[in-house]
């Protein structure tokens, strides 16, 4: 039977493998109860499937299917590679994960095989084909999830991977001698005669770029698995396929989408941090341009065999529950519908409990559902719409976690904290985006800890875009490594003191907070752990004005200078929260001619949306504090009809749809 949904989604993740056959219609039914519109199954159900080897059993998965169509409920297919049964490891031992410690991991738990070993892809080839060509005509399956959370930590250091890597390198250095040039294998008595000769990094004492390196081979690998299933895929379905990924960007997230129709995404954030689910929310709305799939979050708490959050408020689920569509996805989904009776995540929240009963969130549930059906038209029709871009980057993460500069920055930390949180506190809606994406549909673009330009062609890119009127706030610890990760040789940038005219004088740790600097007119300004140091001139905006080493004193830290059309605004240290929220945003609206604010938006989420013929905005409040918006113009409530004006007050855990009227 065909479904009859329509987005936004409001799903789960179900197992009915774990369950008699004479539950499934109970449980449906419960689904209907709650508003539920889509189910995930199949992800984890391989040994159901395949119960020995090339013995297939899909009847009773078409019977779930075909049960969840007639009670008006979609499927999202979930390929089952990530849990591959033990007849395939007792045949091919080899298939498990070689950790660091050369320890070969066992059967029993998931994502625990090897995504380069030739016989583990033969299978999951094979089985992705049968169920592609057993399901692809069945009209109840809206999209299919590949595999489950391929991140695999360090990797797997089993000789095919090993094997690879010095494919790899080949095929990038050409020769041991250009690897040993670039790396500078001469240090250490490094150098490399043969490409045979190169290790995989198993020691904490391993050259950085060798680490980063690595790091990126490994993911270059898990995207090729998952772009083999979806290769299979496509040549029998035509519904959207993807792959849920977690909050981790050592990925390079563009590669891995290529292949893939739509952006799917896991995370289990708390009271304490449900601000920064939206950082990954402004960045993966922008890999793709379809919205995305949020594929798992939790009603109440996450946990294993016990449970690590404590009590969320009332209101918590359904903010939480909105903030994907709010931030241009078509559907959130719950992880899990029932609560497993045995085995893993037995602590884990759900819809329902293992023994079929409604959890305390049931009817928040309820009424994301019945919000979500009034808020449709708005949501369909229109998409988030900002002038603001901020460079969130693989690299970055890569390199700083292998190169960490000072030793207490974290990259995550430093960019979310300083960079992203004042920003939204000032009530603007940033776009977050890799280094391929086109800027020039942004007025102002923010580049910070972006080690390398030289990759993507991005040096010559931003520089184009700022000559023809691109307002560039920069740095720090941007443009100081070449593509390698290493430094430059007779220069402290690749490019950046040759586009904004400057001079670089020191770089300094200052870990004490010894230094003092103030701005032009005299105000505070104040960095953290880190100064790139400039000879000051009649654009310094900020400098040096304490220091316990005099050479310092006068040093420019904050400079602005017009490039062409454009502009330039270079932070030579991380500006702290209050520095960022009421010195450097406002001196770079102002210049930029951009208005920002509204109110104070540290406890809500601001977030504009525009259609062909509508536009409007969304207030999402996400810490149980509440607060006030000021509104542009008149706006009509979406959810309650209600014509709003002036300043509105935001509830706690409250989400608003205004239209403009």
């Amino acid at each position: 039977m065909k479904h009859n949904v329509t987005p936004p989604y409001l799903g789960v993740a179900y197992y009915p493998e774990d369950w008699d056959a004479s539950e499934i219609s109970y449980d449906i039914s419960m689904m209907k109860q709650a508003g539920i519109t889509v189910a995930r199954i199949g992800e984890f159900a391989w040994s159901r499937m395949e119960t020995e080897e090339g013995v297939f059993t899909f009847d009773w998965l078409h019977h779930v299917v075909d049960a969840l169509g007639e009670a008006g409920i979609a499927v999202v297919m979930g390929t089952p590679t990530a849990t591959p049964p033990v007849w395939l490891g007792q045949k091919y031992p080899d298939v498990f994960v070689e950790s660091e410690n050369g320890r070969r991991r066992n059967h029993g738990g998931r994502r625990h095989c090897c995504s380069n070993n030739p016989d583990y892809r033969r299978y999951c080839a094979r089985i992705v084909e049968k169920m592609a060509q057993e399901f692809a005509n069945d009209e109840n399956i809206i999209g299919w999830q590949l595999d489950n959370e391929i991140y695999g930590n360090s990797g797997c250091f089993c000789p095919v991977c090993q094997a690879k890597f010095k494919d790899h390198l080949r095929e990038k250095f050409g020769t041991p001698q250009e690897l040993n040039r670039r790396w500078n294998l001469t240090l250490f008595s490094q150098e490399y005669t043969d490409f045979e000769q190169i290790p995989a990094p198993r020691d904490a004492w391993v050259n950085p770029h060798h680490k980063t390196e690595w790091a990126e081979f490994r993911f270059a690998s898990d995207t090729e698995f998952i772009t083999m299933q979806a290769e299979i895929l496509k040549k029998y379905v035509s519904v959207p396929v993807g792959t849920d990924i977690m909050p981790l960007n050592g990925f390079h997230y563009p590669d891995l989408q290529k292949k893939l129709d739509v952006v799917q995404f896991n995370h289990y954030n708390t009271v304490e941090n449900l601000w920064e689910v939206c950082l990954w929310f402004d960045f993966i709305r922008n890999l793709k341009d379809t919205p995305f799939w949020n594929t798992e979050t939790s009603t109440c708490w996450n946990g294993g065999v016990d449970i690590t959050q404590t009590l969320k408020p009332d209101g918590f689920c359904y903010a939480n529950s909105w903030l994907p569509v709010a931030f241009g996805g078509e559907a959130n989904m719950y992880w899990l519908w029932r609560t497993h009776w045995a085995g893993h995540e037995l602590m884990h929240g759900s819809v329902i409990s293992a023994s079929g009963r409604p959890m305390h969130t049931f009817k928040e549930v309820q009424r994301v559902s019945a919000d979500f059906a009034k808020g449709a038209d708005f949501v369909n029709n229109t998409k988030v719409k900002t002038p603001i871009a901020m460079h969130f980057s693989s690299i970055s993460w890569n390199l700083f976690r292998d190169q960490k500069i000072v030793q207490p920055f974290d990259f995550f930390r430093y960019f979310a904290n300083y960079y992203y949180k004042p920003l939204i506190d000032s009530c603007c809606r940033p776009d977050l985006i890799e280094i391929e994406a086109d800027p020039d549909s942004y007025r102002v673009l923010f580049s910070p800890f972006l080690p390398t330009l030289e990759r993507a062609g991005l040096s010559e890119r931003i520089r184009a875009w700022v000559e023809a009127g691109g307002t560039w706030v920069v740095g720090p610890l941007t443009d100081v490594r070449t593509a390698d990760g290493t430094r430059y040789k007779h220069r402290p940038y690749g490019m950046l003191e040759d586009l904004a005219e400057f001079r670089w004088a020191f770089s300094v740790p200052d870990l004490a907070g010894d230094l003092t600097c103030t701005t032009a007119d005299g105000k505070p300004f104040r960095g953290v752990h880190w100064y790139e140091l400039f000879e000051s001139d009649a654009d310094t905006l900020a400098q040096v004005t304490g220091s316990p080493h005099k050479e310092l004193c006068g040093k420019g830290v904050f400079l602005h200078k017009k490039v062409g059309k454009g502009q330039v605004f270079f932070l030579g240290t991380v500006p702290d929260y209050d520095t960022m929220k009421n010195v450097v945003l406002p001196a770079v609206f102002e210049a930029a001619d951009l208005p920002h604010g509204g109110g104070d938006g540290s406890s809500f989420m601001v977030i504009p949306r525009e259609g062909t013929d509508r536009k409007g905005l969304i207030l999402a409040e996400y810490a149980g504090k509440g607060g006030e918006y000021h509104l542009p113009a008149p706006m009509r409530s979406v959810l309650t009809d209600e014509v709003l004006e002036g300043t509105v007050s935001v509830k706690p855990y409250d989400v608003i749809l205004l239209e403009t009227i």
